[in-house]
Order: structure tokens, then sequence, then C-alpha cells
């Protein structure tokens, strides 16, 4: 009897001890290795740089890495309570409320939401960098720039072929309607109908890109003298080709770190964040690419203002897409606009 009480005893307390280590979150239960994924190719090789392996070093969390992000695989790890991402890059029609059900809320008691660009700190995501769609053209194709979206849609004064993308919330239409002669503060909510009949008037003359290596090659090839390109594309396609950007006038589409629901190292992705939106990796991230740092500090870094390019240095006249109708609306936008490609 005295043996078996001995041997109740140290049951009890083995118990009690997972008990306890599982409720205080014991290092025992840290995670010693992070799941990121991001868009793949020389855009997360940067990433890899400038974050990801400071932050192992730091740590001695091991960061490994998948692409590209897909939100039909998200939603269904989390709906079966078995999501394998830890940190997720996405583009600007995912993340907002609608999304909600999806991801965790980011802890800005860890990140410092005051040392960020204007709108990167949101309640489900916070922005990665700053990005744009921009108008980029063969400047060996023009005797005059085109300068406004409504030349973009003027194949008289500016013959060639126009290039946009197939991702309905990239931008396309809401350059029709600004196009149109919608200002930029009255786009939304967006007349769809009104976008694809000013595209109609055009929809000979467009080559569609699915992917941003596409448009590069559009360009560099020729196939298409001006279009609407996300600015990393048009940049990459300047170091070989007479490319212009033109900085009058162009689309927010920056990217967005997201946080899986139930993800199991939730805790420490945020760690992640926090480290990665500080100034001095902020900056080696964009020594490495051609977009803006969302670190307020780091985008008025002379590094950063130095180069023409970067969309942190044209922030006046940036346009603003409205996510939060584009996160409750893709779905049936894109229907409708998918059967008008096909029309």
């Amino acid at each position: 009897m005295k043996l078996l009480s001995t041997v109740a005893i140290v049951a009890v307390g083995a118990l009690t001890l997972v008990g306890c280590a599982s409720d205080s979150g014991s290092p025992s239960s840290e995670p010693t290795e992070l799941t990121v994924v991001s868009y793949g190719g020389a855009y997360q090789e940067a990433q890899s740089e400038a974050f990801f392996a400071p932050f192992s070093d730091d740590t001695g969390i091991t960061v490994t890495e998948d692409s590209p992000t897909d939100y039909a695989q998200l939603r269904t790890m989390v709906e079966n309570g078995r999501p394998t991402w830890d940190l997720a890059l996405v583009a600007n029609d995912f993340g907002t409320e609608a999304d909600a059900d999806y991801l965790e809320p980011i802890d800005y008691d860890k990140i410092d939401k005051s040392a960020l660009v204007d709108g990167a700190a949101q309640k489900y995501r916070v922005a990665a960098d700053i990005e744009a769609s921009v108008i980029a053209y063969r400047s060996d194709e023009f005797t005059t720039a085109p300068t406004s979206w409504a030349d973009l849609f003027d194949t008289e004064k500016f013959p060639g072929k126009r290039i946009f993308s197939k991702l309905v919330s990239g931008g396309v239409l809401e350059a029709a309607l600004l196009a149109d002669g919608v200002a930029p503060d009255d786009l939304c909510p967006l007349d769809v109908d009104r976008a694809l009949e000013k595209l109609d008037t055009i929809k000979d003359d467009i080559v569609w890109w699915d992917t941003a290596a596409q448009s590069q090659q559009l360009l560099e090839s020729g196939e298409g003298a001006i279009g609407l390109v996300w600015v990393g594309r048009a940049v990459d396609a300047g170091k070989q080709t007479p490319i212009t950007i033109n900085w009058d006038t162009w689309l927010q589409v920056d990217a967005y770190w997201v946080i899986p629901k139930g993800a199991p190292g939730a805790s420490a992705a945020q760690d992640l964040l926090a480290a990665a939106l500080q100034k001095d990796p902020q900056l080696t991230f964009a020594g490495l690419s051609d977009y803006g740092p969302v670190n307020a500090e780091a985008a008025e870094d002379p590094s950063v203002t130095a180069n023409e390019n970067r969309p942190t240095n044209h922030l006046d006249t940036r346009v603003d897409i409205d996510d939060d109708w584009w996160g409750a609306n893709a779905q049936d936008v894109d229907k409708k606009f998918q059967a008008w490609l096909v029309s």
C-alpha cells in the first residue's frame, strides 16, 4: 500500500507538471522552427537575407521557407485546424476584415506601429513593403511621353499593345475608371460595368499577363508598348531595354504579412515581424530590391530617397486601392471579369 501511494503521488506530480508546462508556455513548448511562405524568386531571397537569416541567428529558431502563397490552401489549413504555415505574404486583396476568421491579429505590443509609414499597420496584417502598379512604357516607341491614365487607353496617340494583369484585383478596373474620368477619391464602390465598357474600347489591343515575369518579358521583347505592371518588373525590364516609369500617378498594391489562425509558431512569428520591420533590416531589404521600406525612418534614408523609382519617394501621387472593398467583393467581381474576358 505504501508503494502504491508513492506511485500515485509521483503520477499526480507528473500530471501537475505537464499541466503547468502546458498552461505557462514553458521554453520546452516554444517552437524551434518557423515556416514562412512568400512569393519566391529574387524577392524572397532578399527577404531571407534581410529578415529570416538574421532572426534565425539571433534566436536559434530555424526559418523554413516555402512558396508561393495560396489563399485557398491557407483557408483549408485553418478550417481543418492544422495550419503548417506560421507567417505568409499576401497581396492587397487578402487580410482585411473579410478574412478575420482565418487570421491572428497582429500584436502591436511587440510591433511598434508608430515606426511604420501611414497605413502599414492593420488589424490582421502588416505591410511587408511598399509596392506599386505603374504605367511603364517603351520610351523608344513614342515621340511624346504618356503621362496619364487616359494616355494608357489612347491607342491613336500612343499606338501599340497594352499589357494588363488577369488578376482582377490588381488594378485593371481602377485604371479603366481613372482613364474614363473617375476621380481617385470616387473609385469605390467600383462601377465594374463602366470599367469593362472602357476596357472594351481597347480590348483588341490588350495582351494579358498571368505572372510578373511575363509582364517583364512583354516589355523587353517589345510585344507590349505600354502597360500596367509591378514596379520591380518595370525596373528590371529597364535594365535591358529603354523602359520609362510614369510616377505622375500610380496604384498602391502593397504586400502584407499575415499569421494563419492557430499557427503553431504564432508568437515567434510576431517576434519575427517585430524584428523585420525595424530600420536596419528594412534598409537591407531595400538595398536588395526595388520596393519601398515600411519603416518610416528607413523610407527617408538617403540610400532610399536617391532612387527615383522607389515607390516611397512618390507617395503624394499614389492612388489608393480600397482593399476592404476587394476583400468583400473579389470573388463576385472576378466571375464577371472572367466572363468578359472570353466574351
